[in-house]
């Protein structure tokens, strides 16, 4: 006979926000693509943690629009439609152009230390063909000009956005990150730097306006999922399970 997944009573190495923030970097990461089911009992097994604290971070996750809840179907990863994505790009357009003239005008004449080494990282996995790494650069880079502006309104909220847009170039084969020039990052920073708000937010929205142009007719969610291996939380070779 199987041995029993975990039971409620189970205390789990990891805490419920550092499985939520696992979960939540495999979806932005696009390791956990659209329409992918995400068991409970599947997650529990992983991540050697009880269903009903796995069920917690589920909920919060769907409330955050990363995951839909199904009645007796379960929790899936969210398959975002041509609309979702619509009105993703709209919010993150007002968004991103005020923190891009709020940097502008706050940092200007002043170099953006943080950001450089970003684009310095990621010029390093474009030289290296790594679009994996690449792709979730550049998606940070956007979350990391917004904590820079100390408002939580505008970081917590792009982080969601950002992660939408991981879910929407998932769902739609989008090769974003390829579709815009590389420099637009630069161009954007140096702008900041700059002190020229009005140039900032031009060169933003152009940005979105690119990685919204890349995205392409919709792909079929990969199946087979290794929820252990995704998560890196597979026994070692000759220990056992918990």
């Amino acid at each position: 006979m199987p041995s029993p997944g975990p039971t409620d009573d189970d205390v789990s190495e990891l805490s419920n926000q550092e499985i939520y923030e696992r979960i939540y970097a495999a979806i932005s990461d696009r390791r956990l693509l659209p329409g992918t089911k995400l068991s409970e009992e599947r997650l529990a097994q992983a991540f050697h943690a009880s269903r009903t604290r796995i069920r917690e971070v589920l909920m919060r996750l769907s409330q955050e629009l990363i995951v839909e809840l199904h009645m007796n179907r379960g929790a899936f990863v969210a398959r975002p439609s041509e609309r979702d994505m619509q009105h993703v790009f709209e919010v993150r357009r007002a968004l991103e152009r005020a923190i891009a003239a709020q940097l502008a005008t706050r940092y200007a004449g002043q170099a953006l230390a943080p950001m450089r080494g970003h684009l310095e990282a990621e010029a390093r996995a474009r030289a290296a063909g790594d679009r994996a790494e690449l792709a979730r650069l550049t998606g940070i880079f956007h979350v990391r000009l917004a904590e820079i502006t100390e408002n939580r309104l505008f970081s917590d909220n792009l982080r969601r956005l950002v992660a939408l847009t991981s879910l929407v170039i998932a769902q739609y084969d989008a090769q974003a990150h390829s579709a815009c020039p590389e420099h637009e990052h630069a161009d954007i920073v140096e702008a900041i730097e700059a002190g020229d708000a009005r140039r900032a937010e031009k060169l933003m929205l152009t940005h979105l306006d690119h990685v919204e142009a890349g995205i392409q007719p919709p792909s079929t969610p990969t199946r087979g999922i290794d929820f252990e291996q995704i998560f890196g939380t597979a026994p070692a070779k000759g220990s056992k399970a918990r």
